[in-house]
């Protein structure tokens, strides 16, 4: 299967993405709920060129969810969520590219900034 063709494929699924996104982050694991937060401004910011996370700003977000108490569980739900939106986010920013507003950049270079600092309470 070429590449566009998996494009292709994965566009209708992608856009039930808000509504998974919101199956994966339920009340039940705060950290995925954050975690989806996290991976919507990183994965924005990288698309608006305004700023790029840390190689290791997951393991530290993680890090920061066990000292909140999180359960294994849902440590592992929230590095599932990180990535699946992370991943699905990125090719949606392929298929259809939205532009990006100078306030919007603005926002996300300081949302940026906070998650390069690892303070993640504010997600």
């Amino acid at each position: 299967m070429t590449p566009l063709a998996a494009r292709r494929l994965l566009a209708p699924a992608l856009l039930l993405l808000p509504v998974l996104s919101a199956c994966v982050s339920t009340p039940s694991n705060p950290s995925a709920a954050r975690a989806s937060v996290l991976a919507g401004i990183v994965s924005r910011a990288s698309a608006c060129n305004a700023g790029y996370a840390r190689r290791d700003t997951l393991d530290r977000f993680l890090q920061a969810e066990r000292a909140r108490g999180a359960t294994p569980e849902q440590i592992a739900g929230a590095r599932s969520t990180y990535v699946t939106i992370s991943e699905a986010q990125t090719i949606n920013q392929g298929i259809r590219p939205e532009p990006c507003t100078a306030e919007e950049r603005a926002t996300l270079r300081g949302q940026m900034n906070t998650v390069r600092a690892n303070r993640f309470e504010t997600l």
